[in-house]
This record gives C-alpha cells, structure tokens and sequence, in this order.
C-alpha cells in the first residue's frame, strides 16, 4: 500500500483508535464508529435488510462522510463477527463507493498495522450482505416455528444429546484426562484405556482460542464471570505499556488453535534469541493456521516483554492474564515434555491418553467418560453457528443464569432444559449443520429454510 496518499481507517472502538493512530502512518487517519451508527432492520416477508440511522451517532456519521470524502483510500476494519460485519456493510452502503476496502487487525504493533494496511481486500458488500441476510432470515424463521425450541437450547441439546467428537474425558474420580486426538462417542458412553508398555509419548499444548482464555480466567480466579473474563482479555488488548508504547497480546477473538506460518517464523527469531533453538518445537508438530482463517491464536506479540517487566503497568487482572497467555505460549512453541504415563484404547489405534495433571497417572486400566469443557463448549456451538467468540463470555454467563448449563471445575453439565431437549438432539444438529452451510449461498430463499425447520 502506498501510505504517501490520505487513508481513512475505520474501527469500532475509540481506544482502538487511539492505539492504531499511534501506530500509524502519518498519511493515516483512525476513525471510530463507537458501535453502530445504524441499527439492523430486517424484514423476513420480502427477505431484505436495512440500516436504520441510530440518532445519536449524527457527528460520527457526519465526520465518516467527511474524512471519506478528502481520502484516497478507504478501509474499514471491524470485527470478523456478525455485528462488525453489519458495521462494514451499512457504513460502505453509507459511503455509496465502490472503493471501500476491508482491512483485519492481527497485532498492536508498528508492523501489524502496516502488514494489515498492505493486505486490505476490497470489501464485498453484495457478500457481506447476503450472510447477514441469511443469518436474520434463519434465526427469525427458526424462532417462529413452534415446534423449535429457541436456538441456542437447540445447540447446546445438539451437544450433549448426541454422538459426537471428543478430546476431554473424565475418570471416576473427576480427574481430567485428555486424548491425542479426537474420538467420537456418546456422552456418557464408557471407554476403557490401558497403560501403553511400548512407546513413549508427549503432552500436547495447542495455541490459545478465546475460548481457551475466558475460560481459564474464570477458572483460575482471575476473573469472577466469564463476562469479567472477556472484557479483561479486550482490555488488555487494547493495553499499550507506558514505558515502551508496545502493545501485548495479538487480536483476542478467535476460534482457530494455530498460527500462520509467518507468525511461527516470528516466534521462532524471538525464541532463539531467549533459548536455545533445539527447544522449540519442530516445524512437523507446528500447528499451522490455514491462509483465509480470521484471526489466529491469542499470544504475546514481543516475547521479549517478559510479565515481570509488564506487570508494573498492569493491573492486577490484567498482569495475571498476561502471565498466562505468556506461559501457554512458550508451553504450546517449545518440545513437548515426554509423559510420565500415557493409555491406549483398543478401539481407537494410533490415539493415546494422558492424564491432565501429572503425579496423577495409575498404572491399572482406567475407566473415562467423555466430558465437554468450556472451551470445548464454544468450538463446539461456533461450528453450529450458534456463538462466537466475540460473545463467548457473556452467552455463558446468560446460559448458567438460565439454568441452561452447570459449570463445575470448568465441565460442562447440561441443565434440566437441555436434557428434555436431547431426545431430539441429532435432528437439531443435523438442522443447524444444514442451516449454517446455506448462510453462505446467495439464493437463499424462505422456502428452502423452512424446508430445512420442518424436515
């Protein structure tokens, strides 16, 4: 990109702006929407979407108008979710110019933000608006079908009630064991492993998801809800240290446990320069993030800011949680650690178990039960298109309050509302998989969902 012109860069949030104007070129100028200037209107009988003026956003919409006028070029940079998506949409319908570009924040840095300016796509309002289409016309026709409960029990009965994919199982006596790879089973179906005798395995650390973080900060006190457990993780995002103006943490919202294969690169010069090469994971064990994913996993942009020498400048929170996306980083980049004890089952070869806390292997068959985290919880419901991880923390906290969910040392239990829904639990899931793919396709129409609702 060619930065010598005038560039209009539009986000949501103010203290986003703030950072990025920082950060930017001179030749750029950061705007925030400060959230929707126009509201979603959508009408199912004629499957059209308007964007109705919110009245008290007039000077932001007046000051857009006016940047985007005096500006060579024009990238919005919101959210990948479906309220930055609407974003882009009304304010590019705003603009009425074929010209507006969009842009994806990965990292605070002086070089994220000039990475991000160089790699702006032209931004497809004609897509854009379909998929948001779609997603109204699907909720909206699923909330009036009688025989549907509301869609978010439907998902969650969708992943207790049915056979499904599981990494994380539960002994007799709660204790947490993990599988190398998934395995599909029932809940509650009974799976015997036993002491493997002839290799020798590892422990296996991922990138962090959102998911991942909002639910270890709630589980590790850090924070008191889910909700805290979010917002502290955006907080510290948008947190630049006083001393160095350096930002912390890369984009906090994200579903993928991999990085792109630059960001390895990245991590590898800055590994080096802090330990010895041979200690970081090999290149065949990395776990690469393909090229169109989002945003990749959360991690600290400059290994080299250590949380002793950032938590001066933090809060208590936010020191803390930095800590630990610190820690799980270095865990998830460096050689894994040979297991103390490791199990296999019969009826999945080529998969081994490892107890999640060490000091607690046995050396006798043990019997598991497949358990869903919370983590595991939003992976899930994100490839039903039923939450994502902008509003994770929230949803949760929305789904115990209902009763809904249990939580009991960071396992899932479905709550009573669930469990009256899973014996329709595969039709939901197979209705929701179906839905969630049509949300895509351009002719889209009211006969094909209810054809789908009523099958």
């Amino acid at each position: 990109m060619n930065t010598s012109v005038y560039t209009l860069l539009i986000v949501e949030s103010p203290v986003l702006a703030r950072i990025i104007q920082n950060l930017s070129p001179s030749s750029v100028y950061v705007l925030a929407t400060e959230g929707f200037c126009w509201w979603p209107q959508y009408n199912a009988g004629n499957h059209q979407l308007k964007a109705v003026a919110n009245p008290e956003k007039v000077s932001v919409r007046k000051e857009i108008k006016e940047q985007a006028a005096f500006a060579n070029s024009v990238i919005i940079a919101t959210d990948s979710d479906p309220s930055g998506d609407f974003i882009a949409w009304s304010v590019s319908r705003y603009l009425k110019s074929n010209g507006v570009k969009r842009g994806y924040i990965q990292n605070l840095s002086k070089s994220g933000i000039l990475s991000m300016l160089s790699e702006v796509q032209q931004l497809d309002e004609h897509r854009l608006e379909t998929r948001l289409k779609n997603r109204f016309l699907i909720r909206e026709l699923w909330n009036k079908n009688r025989n549907l409960p509301d869609i978010n029990l439907a998902g969650l009965a969708a992943v207790f009630g049915v056979k499904n994919s599981f990494n994380r199982f539960l002994n007799d006596n709660g204790a947490l064991y993990f599988s190398s790879a998934p395995i599909s089973c029932s809940p509650g179906e009974l799976i015997t492993i036993y002491p493997e005798r002839t290799e020798q395995h590892y422990s296996i650390h991922k990138p962090l998801s959102t998911f991942d973080v909002v639910a270890s900060a709630k589980e590790s006190g850090i924070a008191e809800t889910y909700q805290d457990a979010q917002l502290l993780l955006q907080n510290l995002f948008q947190r630049s240290l006083h001393s160095s103006g350096e930002s912390l943490i890369s984009y906090p919202r994200t579903d993928a446990n991999a990085f792109y294969s630059e960001t390895w690169e990245s991590i590898r010069r800055q590994y080096i320069k802090l330990g010895s090469v041979n200690q970081l994971k090999p290149r065949f064990l990395q776990e690469i993030a393909a090229e169109d994913t989002p945003h990749e996993s959360i991690c600290p942009i400059n290994l080299a800011i250590k949380p002793e020498d950032a938590e001066g400048e933090l809060s208590t929170g936010q020191g803390s949680l930095y800590r630990f996306i610190y820690d799980q980083t270095l865990r998830c980049i460096s050689m894994p650690a040979v297991l103390g004890r490791s199990f296999v089952n019969e009826l999945n070869p080529g998969i081994y178990f490892y107890p999640a806390q060490s000091g607690s292997e046995s050396y006798k068959p043990v019997s598991l039960n497949p358990c869903v985290t919370v983590s595991d919880l939003g992976s899930k419901l994100n490839r039903l298109g039923i939450v994502k991880p902008s509003a994770f923390g929230k949803t949760v906290d929305e789904w115990i309050d209902k009763g809904w969910i249990q939580i009991k040392n960071n396992v899932v239990l479905p709550g009573k509302p669930v469990l009256k829904k899973t014996d329709h639990a595969a039709a939901y899931r197979e209705k929701l998989e179906t839905l969630n793919r049509l949300a895509e396709n351009s002719s889209l129409t009211v006969e094909t969902v209810q054809a789908v609702l009523t099958s």
